[in-house]
């Protein structure tokens, strides 16, 4: 399930993230993750409101949604 809009999609549609002291990271095999769909990781302003919701860089949390969209 997508944290910014809650939809449900298949896992391997969803980019996994990992947060860790304050920073988002790529899932990284252990600990608690989230899930964010594509079309919200594309939408501005549902990456804002998680920014504000867990208190996160905007533009830290845009670079691992790239690299992530690159890496498949």
């Amino acid at each position: 399930m997508c944290i910014a809009c809650r939809n449900r999609e298949s896992q391997h549609s969803l980019f996994r993230i990992q947060f860790e002291d304050n920073r988002v990271v790529p899932y990284r095999g252990y600990g608690r993750s989230a899930y964010i769909c594509r079309g919200c990781a594309a939408d501005r302003k549902r990456l804002q409101k998680i920014v504000k919701r867990y208190r996160l860089d905007e533009s830290q949390l845009v670079e691992v949604l790239k690299e992530l969209n690159t890496d498949g």
